[in-house]
């Protein structure tokens, strides 16, 4: 039986594929925004299950929407460059990803939720 964290994470990353590649971004800034994801996943604390998907899936986002912005921004086509910064964009995530959650959290706190 697999692992739920790596069953959460093969759904999510074909979900956001999907999503982003309807949009227009390329297929390998999703792929190795996912693959930053997953390896900054390993080196946070412990989380739930939704918790893990969402991670996943706003990291591979945004990660994938770094990689394709910064590759616009010096007006280059590179591919390895377009690899590296989406994997370093989808590592660099995490204190995104983390800060969202944390942020929504304390707000539906505030708001009276448990």
């Amino acid at each position: 039986m697999p692992e739920p964290t790596t069953t959460a994470g093969v759904i999510v990353g074909a979900i956001s594929m999907m999503t982003l590649a309807l949009l227009g971004v390329d297929y390998y800034s999703l792929l190795w925004a996912l693959v930053g994801a997953l390896l900054a996943l390993y080196q946070s604390e412990s989380m739930g299950k939704v918790r893990t998907v969402i991670f996943i899936l706003l990291s591979t986002l945004i990660g994938a929407a770094c990689g394709t912005g910064a590759l616009a921004f010096v007006s280059s086509e590179s591919r390895p460059l377009l690899i590296i910064a989406s994997l370093v964009s989808g590592y660099g995530a995490q204190i995104v990803v983390t800060a969202l959650l944390n942020a929504g959290v304390k707000r539906i706190e505030k708001l009276g939720g448990e």
